[in-house]
């Protein structure tokens, strides 16, 4: 049985694709906010016409049939019908303005944008479907016409936790791990746990379904603060709360929304009628952010550390969006018995797309065993050839330079002489984290230099931090106590004895999430942070997503040469080739 497997994420937001060969190897994984260059792609196709049928017959083997995984059950797809054909039912309580919307408060902010929602989500359900339709002409039609039949496709569909939960086990260095999923919602609860055995996942029971929600409550804890997580905003959250302090009075009212018990969350009293803010003492967004952070990683906590009692395992595996919170991710080790943490790149529903497809591998391979080890991130695009010969075509040699074995090398040195430059280098990171593929690059050492990328590079609030990339030999000299952090995906904090070297990527209280850098996961980004090394002596660099504010990670060779043009970009490294300004 020659079969490939295309994963969809077909979540109304973060869709993504994925696509796992007749062997089970991860070949490719994209978030379809990346070509369409819109953030988070609302209401998108995670399989497009445009761009689905090129990756998938590129990526597939050409006499191989399709099996299409999606990552919600035919259950929830019912369930999202009939809240479809209610939606008018709705409509009243999401109005802009009258007597209601104050009483509806968070509902409306949310009915709004689940009204526009429901619909498409009900067709991203069916997206298999759709896939069948519209794309059977090409990827699934004969390479020659008469000389062999056309590929068979056939669609199949996962709990969705369940995704959530595939992509973080199959993607970890463990053999046996006990996985705990915390999102907003699932499919009739908002987390789940699960014990994972070579490549077995068995979902826990639980005395009762989580219907309070950690995401939800970090999603109103940013609209408090004033930022908007429709775009994405939780990041400033994070990036805000240092720069408060506890409220005692709010920890008390925000205290009373969530409440523990055993594996489940309760709502507390009137969390329903909760409006961000309204409710809750006097306080700054610092202070709120500050706050609601520690109330967030106290819940999150409070839940592992039950996990942690049933004696399952020592290592932990993690999935769902609450886990791209690196600031609770960087204390989980210290607070629970747990000895090992993974967290894959991508945690969140766009994950959910390579969670599908192993799925759907495992259902045609009992005896599957996945490979104990750190998967690699750099599953997505890679550049157009076409267009870097137009980039060489079209500009003067002083412009373009061709500078194949040495470009790392060439970096370096403008990043030593307080260049901040744009590295673009073979395929795409999956997940909303740059890692040394789509990034901004720029010397730590510059006591400025957060100011200058905010400012003049990424057009965003100051209070945001930057990450530091590290050689993964040196993370124990710089940060206590050090812990591996392959995707940057946790904050630790930073040895007092350092913290003066590199001012650039230290927090106001003294931490930075970081991205552990070994030559097996990324061979030219690390010799590029070597040579910054031998020339500095700091083994690490101030790393950032390419990309300006409100606008996803560049996707393209256009996009990198525009973001450079219209930007305090000094140069730009785009493969072989030195991109610099007149």
């Amino acid at each position: 049985m020659n079969r490939n497997y295309i994963g969809l994420a077909c979540t109304f937001h973060d869709p993504a694709l994925a696509i796992v060969n007749a062997r089970g190897e991860l070949v490719f994984a994209e978030a379809s906010e990346r070509p369409f260059q819109t953030k988070r792609a609302f209401n998108c196709l995670p399989d497009s016409y445009s761009h689905g049928v090129p990756i998938i017959n590129k990526y597939c083997e050409p006499d191989a049939d399709l099996v299409i995984a999606k990552t919600w059950s035919a259950r929830a797809e019912r369930r999202c019908r009939v809240a479809e054909m209610v939606r008018g039912l709705l409509a009243p309580f999401i109005s802009e303005a009258g007597p209601r919307a104050a009483k509806w408060g968070i509902y409306r902010y949310f009915l709004k944008s689940q009204s526009m929602s429901l619909s498409m989500a009900s067709e991203s359900l069916r997206f298999g479907d759709a896939f069948s339709r519209h794309a059977a002409a090409n990827a699934l039609a004969p390479q020659k016409a008469g000389h062999k039949p056309a590929r068979r496709l056939t669609t199949t569909a996962f709990n969705h936790h369940l995704t959530h939960a595939a992509a973080a086990c199959y993607t970890s260095p463990f053999r046996e791990a006990v996985c705990a999923v915390v999102d907003g919602f699932g499919e009739g609860t908002t987390t789940a746990f699960y014990r994972y055995h070579e490549g077995r996942i068995d979902r826990l029971p639980q005395s009762r379904r989580s219907i309070g929600s950690l995401g939800f409550f970090y999603t109103w804890l940013c609209i408090a603060c004033g930022f908007d997580p429709v775009k994405g905003e939780e990041w400033k959250v994070m990036g805000l709360a240092p720069y408060g302090r506890c409220n005692e009075d709010v920890y008390k009212a925000l205290k009373k929304k969530l409440i523990v018990d055993g594996l489940s969350v309760r709502r507390g009293p009137l969390f329903d009628q909760w409006v961000p803010g309204r409710d809750l003492p006097d306080c700054g967004p610092a202070d709120l952010a500050c706050t609601g952070q520690l109330v967030f990683e106290e819940t999150m906590i409070e839940m592992l550390n039950t996990l942690a009692k049933l004696g399952i395992s020592d290592n932990l595996v993690l999935g769902g969006g609450c886990t791209l919170n690196s600031s609770c991710n960087g204390v989980i080790l210290e607070r629970t018995p747990f000895k090992n943490l993974h967290v894959f790149a991508a945690p969140a529903d766009d994950g959910n797309a390579i969670g599908a497809a192993f799925l759907a591998y495992r259902h045609d391979h009992l005896d599957w065993k996945p490979r104990a080890a750190s998967h690699t991130p750099y599953l997505g695009s890679s550049l157009s050839r076409e267009a870097l010969d137009n980039l060489v075509r079209f500009n003067s040699p002083q412009k373009v330079s061709h500078r194949p074995g040495e470009i790392h090398r060439v970096a370096a040195q403008a990043l030593a002489e307080g260049r901040i430059i744009g590295w673009v280098q073979g395929r795409a990171e999956f997940g909303p984290r740059a890692l040394g593929n789509r990034s901004i690059l720029a010397d730590a050492r510059r006591p400025d230099i957060k100011d200058q990328i905010n400012g003049r590079v990424k057009f965003r609030e100051e209070f945001r931090p930057f990450a530091p990339s590290i050689l993964h030999q040196h993370g124990p000299e710089y940060f206590e106590p050090y812990q591996e952090s392959p995707y940057m995906e946790r904050t630790l904090r930073f040895r007092p004895e350092v913290v003066d070297k590199v001012p650039g990527v230290v927090h106001v209280n003294q931490t930075g999430r970081l991205q552990s850098v070994t030559r097996e996961m990324n061979e030219r980004y690390y010799l590029l942070i070597e040579e910054f090394h031998r020339l500095t002596g700091i083994p690490l660099v101030l790393n950032t997503s390419f990309n300006v504010m409100g606008k996803p990670i560049i996707h393209s060779v256009e996009d990198a040469v525009a973001v450079l043009h219209t930007t305090g970009l000094d140069a730009l490294a785009i493969e072989d080739y030195w991109v610099e300004k007149e």
